[in-house]
């Protein structure tokens, strides 16, 4: 049986009192992390990217939201406790993604091509020289963002099922390749990587642990 992944996207711009209304779901952990952010705008982002994942994942378990619990692993990412799915949450921009899988490790990576990036130094700073060449050979400015960006969420979606951190994995060499092998930490293991249809302007990429092929479904988040 194919695993599958489950994708939901969240618009995470909202309207002040619209975003306040996740407050009452999150929990202690969850508000110091909100009241850290320095731009309100920030801070309405977080609250309706992790009120709807609390969300979410209540209406997947039939569960009170604001009753899920998370405990962060040894990388410090947050999973469900218990014996509940495996869930992944990224956000740039104005964009979430949260990926629910059934089974397996799962992590997911979203990324704005964001205007004044330079994507060939960057790439060269941090990429593998024949994946630096490949940004390099975009015909513009807009391809060569478009190009890694795509590489940049593979990379760190394959990153986060292995438990890895930092920079060191922008060093797993993912251009052309659907099973990707992380620098940091070292391991046999390969991880299946795949896109993910996001709005314009945005890339993303989610990848399980192991090999086998799983499919993706792309949900909308419509809200409370």
């Amino acid at each position: 049986m194919t695993d599958r992944v489950k994708v939901w996207v969240i618009h995470t711009d909202a309207a002040p009192a619209e975003a306040e209304r996740y407050l009452d779901l999150l929990d202690d952990d969850e508000l110091l992390h909100a009241a850290d952010f320095l731009r309100e705008r920030d801070r309405l982002r977080y609250l309706v990217a992790h009120g709807a994942r609390r969300l979410i994942l209540g209406r997947e378990l039939a569960s009170a939201p604001e009753s899920l619990a998370f405990n962060a692993d040894a990388t410090g990412k947050p999973e469900l406790s218990g014996t509940g799915p495996r869930t992944s949450l990224a956000h740039d921009g104005n964009l979430a993604l949260l990926a629910v899988t059934q089974r397996r490790t799962v992590g997911v990576d979203v990324r704005q091509l964001a205007e004044g990036l330079n994507p060939v130094d960057m790439s060269e700073m941090h990429f593998l020289p024949f994946e630096a060449r490949y940004v390099a050979g975009g015909h513009d400015l807009l391809e060569q963002t478009d190009r890694y960006a795509r590489l940049w969420t593979r990379k760190e979606a394959a990153a986060k099922v292995a438990g890895g951190v930092g920079w060191a994995n922008t060093r797993a060499a993912v251009l052309q390749r659907d099973l990707v092998a992380c620098v940091e930490p070292a391991a046999p293991n390969r991880h299946r990587v795949a896109p993910v249809e996001v709005p314009a302007g945005y890339r993303a990429a989610v990848a399980l642990f192991g090999e086998a092929p799983f499919r993706v479904e792309v949900v909308e988040f419509e809200g409370v």
